[in-house]
C-alpha cells in the first residue's frame, strides 16, 4: 500500500468520525448509585488509554485523536456523573493502514443494551449484533459498514455497570469478525482499583 493510499484511508476515518451525528440525550436522567453503611466498597471501574492496542502505537495526528474523542461528552452524559473517560487513535502507520478508534467513559450505567444502541446509532454500519461481552460481563454488540471512500469499518459497544465505550476498526481490507481484538481492546483500556 502506498503512502498515498494509507493517507486517504486516515481521511476515510476522519471523515467517517468527524461526519456522524451524536447520539441522542437519553430519556431519562441516569440515577446515581448507593453503597450501603458498612457494605464493602464495591470494586471500581477507570478507563485509559494504552500506550499500544493490538500491536498498534498512538497516532498522535491531531485530527484522527480529536475524531477518536468527538462523542466523548456524549458519553459523559450517559453515565453522569462521570469518573473517567478515554478517547485516542491507534495505527494508520503500517502498510495496509489499520487503525483503531477508542471512546469510552467511565460513571453509573443505569440502561446497558439502551446505551450500547445509542453508542452505536452515529455509525453507519448494518445490522449489529449481541457479540460476548467477556470476563468484565455487561452487554456488547457489533456492526459492520463501509465508509464514503469505501474503507472496511467494524464498530463494537459495551456497557456494564460502571463503563461505556466504543472500539471502531477501520482497513482498506475486508475485515471478519474482530469479536477477539475488541475484548482484547476494552480489557486494556480497563483499570480497575
Amino acid at each position: 500500500m502506498t503512502a498515498r493510499t494509507a493517507a486517504s484511508l486516515l481521511l476515510a476515518a476522519t471523515a467517517l468520525i468527524l461526519t456522524s451525528g451524536c447520539a441522542p440525550e437519553p430519556s431519562t436522567p441516569p440515577g446515581s448509585a448507593t453503597t450501603a453503611v458498612g457494605a464493602p466498597s464495591p470494586v471500581t471501574r477507570t478507563l485509559r488509554t494504552p500506550e499500544t492496542l493490538l500491536g498498534l502505537t498512538k497516532n498522535m495526528d491531531r485530527v484522527a485523536i480529536e475524531s477518536a474523542k468527538r462523542h466523548l461528552d456524549t458519553l459523559k452524559r450517559e453515565v453522569a456523573p462521570a469518573t473517567s473517560a478515554a478517547g485516542w487513535a491507534y495505527g494508520g502507520h503500517g502498510p495496509d493502514a489499520d487503525m483503531v478508534f477508542i471512546t469510552g467513559v467511565s460513571g453509573t450505567v443505569i440502561d446497558q443494551q439502551g446505551l450500547v444502541e445509542r453508542a452505536l446509532a452515529p455509525y453507519h454500519v448494518g445490522a449489529r449484533e449481541q457479540v460476548d461481552a467477556g470476563r468484565l460481563g455487561g452487554t456488547a454488540r457489533c456492526g459492520q459498514g463501509r465508509t464514503e471512500m469505501e474503507s472496511y469499518l467494524v464498530v463494537c459497544a459495551w456497557a456494564d455497570t460502571q463503563t461505556l465505550g466504543i472500539v471502531a476498526f477501520l482497513s482498506s481490507r475486508p475485515i471478519g469478525d474482530r469479536t477477539a481484538q475488541f475484548l482484547e481492546v476494552r480489557e486494556a483500556m480497563t483499570e480497575t482499583a
